[in-house]
Order: structure tokens, then sequence, then C-alpha cells
């Protein structure tokens, strides 16, 4: 972390939000989400009267108003959540017809949902699910007929101007066009470029001349005396200053501004997950990892029975292996081969059919015929379930892999081991037959770089299928 101590001291917030705007519309954000505040109120009374007085009679049976005001709070406060969430707010969304229609619909649906798990969580059965839906729907025509009666507003209001926010730019080439194309897009109503300078320089006679609202540095020779005397003399004009991380260099392009007791630190974090979805991933393997043991306990059983009965030997097959950040631990997996088969690999080293440091056999001698069976079908995995409560593995992730796979790795490769090693992944469902140990690590890579718990859950779907396809495990 890079200490930014000369800077003046405030407050930083952590989360990762919208960028600080200055000029006429700098608080268009919270403007609109008051007035979509407005709009839900009015969607209350709408629905009511659409239940009691529209619906036929059978439908129309309802408790007093108040009994509805918190379930409809709920939902309402949980929609301008994912409205946020979602970017309604940005000038793009309200422009693009498409994407506004899109994005109030999905944070409806996702509002809905939410009320109705609370609903059932909490056993609420004297509150209509009919009245919360229409409340849903009366939310939803209102915020998107809003939006669509102050497009033409917002259109014309963007090519004229007269409310953009006048910025100064720092640099030149593509990455100053690229910082002006992306605030013009952030601004609710555009930008105005009042100047552009070629390089870092004290602005003190533009700033007193000019109307600025801006200044955003995209290149150009940058020190920590010009930054920090660039910053003062903003901070004492009131104007917001943007720095392109790049210009730090490319290992700050994932920087964030945190504030730790009384100092400000530049951190950079390579993996830009969403903590939340972070935590639910972890979630959901302590959840799923007690209940596939017990759903998959019988296969357990038969298993180590065959296993037992085979050949000599233990149950299970334990071996040190390297997880999150090179942590070893040791992984568990049902016997699948000869007892200390392991000290026969350098012999049949050179009929190894994999590339790299990988070692993969396709008639491997040391594989036992129980063993054959638990690999075709990957039933010599489920120990690893074990691995996954211990908090070793996660259901979905980068294969663990021997110290010996990974004595030659390059930098850029080591960046596989900054998640949870997982049972199955995106290597794994890939098509994996013949597929070069360089292209498998970066399947690896690219699934770090593109997580989301969407992704996680198309994998899943995917590894019964590929598990059917009988394909070889790397």
């Amino acid at each position: 972390m890079v200490s930014l101590g000369r800077f003046p001291q405030r407050r930083v917030k952590r989360s990762l939000g919208a960028v600080a705007r200055a000029g006429p519309m700098a608080h268009f954000r919270h403007l609109a989400q008051l007035a979509d505040g407005m709009v839900l109120l009015a969607a209350f009374p709408i629905a009511y009267l659409i239940k009691t007085r529209l619906l036929p009679a059978d439908l129309t049976q309802l408790y007093d108003p108040e009994v509805y005001i918190g379930p409809a709070a709920l939902v309402a406060v949980g929609l301008l959540f994912f409205l946020q969430r979602r970017g309604a707010y940005e000038s793009v969304t309200v422009l693009r017809l498409p994407t506004l229609l899109a994005t109030v619909s999905v944070a409806v649906l996702q509002a809905l949902v939410l009320g109705a798990t609370v609903l059932f969580t909490f056993k609420l059965s004297h509150v209509s699910r009919l009245f919360v839906g229409l409340y849903g729907l009366a939310a939803m025509a209102l915020l998107i007929g809003v939006r669509l009666l102050f497009r033409p507003l917002a259109h014309r209001l963007r090519e004229s101007g007269s409310l953009a926010s006048r910025v100064v730019v720092i640099g030149e080439g593509a990455q100053a066009e690229r910082l002006q194309r992306v605030l013009a897009d952030e601004a609710p109503f555009g930008i105005a470029v009042v100047a552009e300078l070629p390089e870092v320089a004290p602005i003190s006679d533009l700033l007193a001349r000019e109307a600025i609202d801006e200044i955003a540095i995209a290149s150009g020779e940058l020190s920590a005396d010009d930054l920090a005397l660039l910053a003062d003399e903003c901070e004492r004009e009131g104007v917001a200053l943007h720095v392109s991380t790049q210009l730090l260099g490319q290992g700050f392009a994932r920087a964030t501004l945190e504030q730790v007791g009384e100092l400000r630190l530049l951190s950079v974090n390579p993996q830009e997950h969403w903590a939340w979805g972070r935590a639910v991933k972890r979630a959901i393997d302590l959840i799923a990892a007690p209940l596939l043991i017990v759903l998959t306990s019988p296969l357990w059983l038969i298993a180590a029975i065959a296993i037992k009965l085979d050949s000599p030997g233990p149950v299970f097959f334990v071996q040190e292996r390297l997880g999150l950040n090179k942590r070893r631990f040791h992984m568990i997996k049902f016997r699948s081969m000869y007892q200390g088969s392991e000290h026969l690999r350098p012999i049949l080293h050179r009929f190894n059919e994999a590339d790299g440091p990988i070692f993969k056999l396709h008639d491997d001698p040391r594989v036992t015929r129980v063993g054959r069976w638990l690999r075709r079908f990957d039933v010599d995995e489920l120990p690893q379930l074990l691995n996954v409560l211990f908090g070793h593995m996660s259901l979905i992730g980068p294969r663990p892999m021997l110290e010996s796979e990974v004595t030659g790795f390059e930098p850029w490769q080591r960046k596989r081991f900054s998640m949870l090693p997982g049972i199955t992944g995106l290597w794994q469902v890939s098509n994996r037959v013949g597929q070069s140990f360089l292209a498998g690590l970066a399947t690896d890579l690219d699934y770090i770089d593109r997580w989301s718990l969407r992704l996680d859950v198309e994998i899943l779907l995917r590894t019964v299928p590929a598990i059917l396809r009988n394909r070889t495990a790397p």
C-alpha cells in the first residue's frame, strides 16, 4: 500500500461508487433517488385501489392499508437498492431505452423476490401476495413512465450543454480521449472540456479565469510533488480532481482509497471481486458440502468397501497440495492406486502423456480395477468435500496443484493461487482432451478474472455432463 498522508485528510468512503462530480448537476443521482422514492410512495395507493376496486370480488379481500405498509416499504427499499446497484441513475441508462427497461424490470423482480422471501421466511400468511405483486407492477410502471417522460428533456439538456460539467483535461493521446469519453458517459448531462493541457503544471491562473468544475489527469509526467500541489490548488478552489491510476503503473489499475485509522491508503487488490459475492460463495460451500456428504454417503460406503476388497491399503489417499496463496494443506481422495504407487512415478515419467509439469497416463498401471471406476465417474473426488468444510477448498475453483508442478511457474501464472482451489472448475468442464497445460492454466486465470456467482452456477451445471463424457481431469 502507498501512503497518501500529504493529501488533505478527509474521510474516504470504502465502497466503490459513482465518480465524485462537481458542477450544476453534481447531486443529480441523489435527486433522482428522491424522485424515485416519491414514485414508490405513489405506487402504494394505486396498488391498493386496484386490489380493492378493480379486481373480481373474490380477490378484493384485504386488511386495512396499515397492514401492508411494512411489506411495501421492504420492497421499496430493496428496489431503490437494486436500482442503484444496477446503474439506473447513470446517464447511459436513462438515454438508452432498452437498457432503461431492462434495468428497471430486473430491479423490480429482485425486490419482489426479496419481499416474497421475507414473507415466506417469517410466515406472514395474512399479507396478500397478490397485493405485493401489484405493488411491484405499479412501481415498475411508474418508474418506467417517469423515465420515459424525462428522456426527451435529458437529451435536450445534454445536447445544449447548459448543465454540463466543465472539465480541464491534462494529458494527450488515446488515454486522454478515453478519460474524456468515460467522464462524459458517466456525467448526467455530459461534460464541456474547457482546456486540454499536455502535462501537469500549476493552473492557478486558469482556475482564476475560468468556470471549472473538475480537473482530470489522464497522462503526462506525474511526480508526488506535482500531484500534491495540484490537489492543494483544487482543494482551495473547491474543484473536483480525477487522476487515472494508470499514471502510477499498470499494477494500480485496481487501486482504491481507504481510510485506516488516521492514515489514507491507496490499496491495490488484484482480486476485484464483489466482497458479498465471495461471502455468499463461502456460505454456499458451508451449506452444500455437508448436504452433499449426506446425499452421497451410500457412494462413500460402497467405494470404501470396494477399495478394501480390491487391494490392500487404506481407503483414503492423502496428499499435500498448494491452496490459497500457496498455503499447504492435505487433500483427501479415495485411494485409486495400489499402495506406494507414488514412488513409481519417476520410472513412468518417460511415458507421460501430458505436457508441462503435470503427469498423466491414460492406461496407468498403478491404478487398481476399482480405481478405474472411481476415476471414471470422479467418485474418488468426493472426500474433498471434507476439505471444503475445513476451508482448504471450495466447491468450484482452480484445481489444487502439487508443489513440484508449480516450481517453474512464471509470476503471472502464480495468480491462480489467489482463490481457493475447487473440486471442479472451468478447466475441468472445458474441452480438455488434448488441451495443453498452458491452455488449461490460462483457463484457470480466466476464471479468476471473470469470477462471479453466475459463472460458478454455469460451471456446476456443466460438471455432470463433463463427467459423463469421460474426460480426463487435469
